[in-house]
C-alpha cells in the first residue's frame, strides 16, 4: 500500500461543476484500481490524497499532473501505508466551507477518534495545515 499526498492550484476560470466533474471521474477510475482517497478545494488550492497499490498510485498521479485543471502541482509526501485512512471513499470531494461538521473531515481537523489515532502525524499536520489556508 502507497500514499501519496500533492498540492495544486486551479486553473484560471474553474467553476464549481468543474470540481464535481473531478470527483466523479475520480471516482470511476480509482474504483477498478483499487485508489482510495480525498480531494479538498479550498477556493484557489487542491490537496489530493491518494491511497492504494503503489504502481496504481503513480500512474493515477501521472494523469493528474496532465490534467489541465491545475498547476503547479506539487508532491508533499510519497509514503508507504500501513492502513488506509479514506478506505470507504474512493474519491470524496470536499470544499473547505463544507468541511465542518463532516465527520470524515472531524478525523483530520482535531477530533480524537479512533481512525484519527491512526493517521500518521504527518498527514494530520500536512491536512490540517491546507484546510486552514481556506483559499487565502
Amino acid at each position: 500500500m502507497h500514499r501519496l499526498i500533492y498540492v495544486s492550484t486551479a486553473s484560471d476560470g474553474l467553476v464549481p461543476e468543474d470540481i464535481d466533474a473531478i470527483v466523479a471521474s475520480s471516482i470511476r477510475n480509482n474504483e477498478t484500481r483499487n485508489i482510495t482517497g480525498v480531494l479538498i478545494y479550498n477556493g484557489l488550492n487542491f490537496l489530493q490524497v491518494l491511497e492504494g497499490p503503489r504502481a496504481n498510485v503513480e500512474n493515477i498521479y501521472s494523469r493528474i499532473m496532465m490534467d489541465t485543471r491545475h498547476v503547479s502541482v506539487t508532491t508533499v509526501l510519497s509514503e508507504p501505508a500501513e492502513l488506509r485512512m479514506f478506505s470507504s471513499w474512493h474519491m470524496a470531494g470536499r470544499k473547505t466551507p463544507e468541511l465542518a461538521g463532516d465527520p470524515a473531515y472531524d478525523r483530520f481537523s482535531g477530533t480524537r477518534d479512533v481512525m484519527d489515532r491512526q493517521m500518521p502525524t504527518t498527514v494530520r499536520k500536512v491536512l490540517e495545515n491546507f484546510t486552514a489556508l481556506k483559499g487565502l
